[in-house]
């Protein structure tokens, strides 16, 4: 199954179902021990940073569906 087929199978879902996937595939995400402290601790220094920087009017935030538009369209 490709991924594209996993996507299509999923959206098909009804919602609730697409809701308790997520929240599973988020914990199963969660429970990696794989990431280095070292890297999520410049992630997360680097969100600070940037929350600041919006929440100062600095920059300015991409709404998620049109990053998601742009992923797509990238991908195909």
């Amino acid at each position: 199954m490709t991924l594209e087929q996993l996507e299509a199978e999923v959206l098909a879902l009804p919602k609730d179902s697409q809701i308790m996937l997520l929240a599973r595939l988020l914990e199963h995400l969660g429970q990696t021990s794989d990431i280095d402290t070292e890297v999520a601790n410049i992630w997360i220094e680097e969100a600070e940073k940037r929350d600041l920087a919006m929440n100062a009017e600095q920059i300015v935030g991409i709404p998620a569906e049109e990053v998601f538009q742009r992923i797509r369209a990238s991908l195909q």
